[in-house]
């Protein structure tokens, strides 16, 4: 404890915390420690995981590479596999086409009859395009052997329409009997022996590739299916130790965000609990104030305002003996008079200054009304006041807080509001009594009801905070500011 220059006595100040206050700035402090602490301790990515990931990555690329070939290795087999199949097809298609020429080349020398050509005819062209198709297939998806066996295949066939065509001309030129004697040389059943014995080594060759291709891709599947069980494997592993090191990264973050938390808490229950020891050292100092202010303006009017009235008395006392014997005197003692009379009313304004007379004699509604008219006038501005008459018994404590949220709000309206007009509402309602002050000035900045400079801001709004009121203030620049303060009153 010590004591102050009037006499009264203040509390010590309490020790605040390194960096951590009261309000809304140590709230800010607070949360700033604990983003530093989160910011210093916040993990980087762990190399573990970063390690299984880029495998797992390697794995799908190389899974990737490893499915395209084995895809194209499984379409070249399937090709292969399609096309021995049509080979073949082609082989016993080739074989039955001659077979058919055959057939109708004797049916024609034995009846004669013109009908029986046409399956020969038809069967020529048909047979030219299946000789294309088989050496394009064999040149695909053959050996060299097979190769050279369509070939040779197709030599046979061409010479045995030969001799189908020969024979036929020498039945239109000598007749029919010429011609079955040609016929019964064996010469054309011996070329289709050699024909099928042709198709058959074909055949058996178009086998090999078949079974070559079906073993291929049989063999393929085997090493795709190995492959993918492999990579599979590989991959469930990967996904395991990620999860692993995932899971003791999150229960290491989940516990370093506990701590966070608790220390949060912690800084929050300092923050709170110094932040109610200003407020109430706050409240305590503008009672304090308030009653220093009260104790000044009675030793002012009780003491000074005695010694004034006294000596002016006792000088017109003085004046009025002098007045006509020493006419110089006079003059001083009136000028005297006069000072005195000036020092009367400054004591007065100081006074009502400190504390309002009016407030303690007629109520909160006189002393506003005295008070604004009275800045006003002198500070040439025009005024409108609305005051509820139920305002005249509000208890001394919210009396004297709108009052002097009254006066600073005027101060600043004379200082730097550059307005033509202020107006004051003051209306008690049930329960609450609620003050909106109001002016047409330039208006504020838009930082200054949180700039912590603003101390006459910050002034209001604790008085209304002390009184467990709203209070609120807001302007537009250009268009002025508007305060708007409620203040709970008790049922008593």
């Amino acid at each position: 404890m010590r004591e102050n220059s009037a006499g009264a006595v203040a509390p010590e100040l309490p020790r605040p915390l390194p960096r951590v206050g009261g309000g809304a700035d140590s709230q800010d402090q607070g949360a700033g420690y604990i983003d530093a602490m989160a910011d210093a301790e916040r993990p980087r990515a762990p190399r573990l995981i970063v390690v299984p990931l880029v495998l797992g990555i390697v794995g799908a690329i190389v899974l990737l590479i490893f499915a395209e070939l084995g895809y194209q290795r499984l379409e070249s087999a399937a090709q292969r596999v399609a096309g021995a199949l049509e080979l073949q097809s082609s082989l016993y298609e080739a074989q039955a086409l001659v077979v058919d020429a055959e057939t109708g080349q004797q049916g024609f020398l034995v009846t004669g009859r013109e009908e029986y050509l046409v399956p020969y005819r038809e069967a020529l062209p048909k047979i030219e395009q299946s000789h294309t198709r088989l050496r394009e297939l064999a040149r695909t998806i053959g050996t060299p052997e097979l190769q050279d066996a369509a070939t040779r295949l197709n030599t046979l066939i061409g010479r045995r329409l030969a001799e189908m065509e020969a024979t036929l001309a020498l039945y239109e030129r000598s007749g029919r009997e010429v011609a079955f004697e040609l016929m019964g040389t064996g010469i054309g059943r011996r070329t289709m022996d050699e024909i099928r014995a042709q198709v058959a080594l074909m055949v058996t060759k178009q086998h090999d590739v078949l079974t070559e291709g079906a073993t291929r891709w049989t063999r393929d599947l085997a090493v795709i299916r190995i492959g993918l069980q492999a990579m599979t494997a590989f991959t469930i592993l990967l996904l395991l130790a990620v999860w692993m090191l995932v899971r003791r990264e999150t229960s290491r973050r989940e516990a370093q965000r506990l701590r966070l938390a608790d220390e949060h808490a912690r800084l929050e229950g300092v923050v709170e609990e110094r932040t109610a020891e200003l407020s109430e050292l706050s409240n305590h100092l503008q009672t304090a104030r308030e009653d220093e202010k009260s104790k000044i303006a009675r030793d002012l009017h009780d003491e000074m305002g005695g010694i004034l009235v006294s000596a002016k008395m006792d000088v017109a006392s003085a004046a009025k003996r002098l007045g006509q014997s020493d006419p110089d005197a006079s003059v001083r003692l009136a000028r005297a008079i006069k000072s005195l009379d000036d020092g009367i009313a400054v004591k007065r304004r100081i006074t009502e200054d400190l504390r309002p007379t009016l407030l303690d004699n007629l109520g909160i509604g006189a002393a506003l009304d005295w008070l604004v008219r009275g800045t006003c006038e002198r500070a040439g501005l025009a005024c409108s006041l609305n005051l509820d008459e139920r305002v005249g018994t509000l208890p001394p404590d919210i009396s004297i807080a709108i009052y002097r949220i009254v006066q600073e709000a005027l101060t600043n309206v004379v200082k730097y509001a550059r307005a033509k007009r202020v107006t004051v509402d003051l209306v008690r309602g049930a329960g609450h009594v609620s003050l909106t002050f109001s002016d047409d000035g330039i208006g504020l900045p838009a930082k200054a009801p949180t700039n912590r400079l603003s101390h006459g801001i910050a002034g209001m709004r604790q008085r209304v905070r002390a009184l467990h009121g709203e209070f609120s203030i807001h302007g537009t620049p250009g268009k002025g500011t508007v305060i708007d303060v409620h203040l709970p009153l008790s049922d008593g």
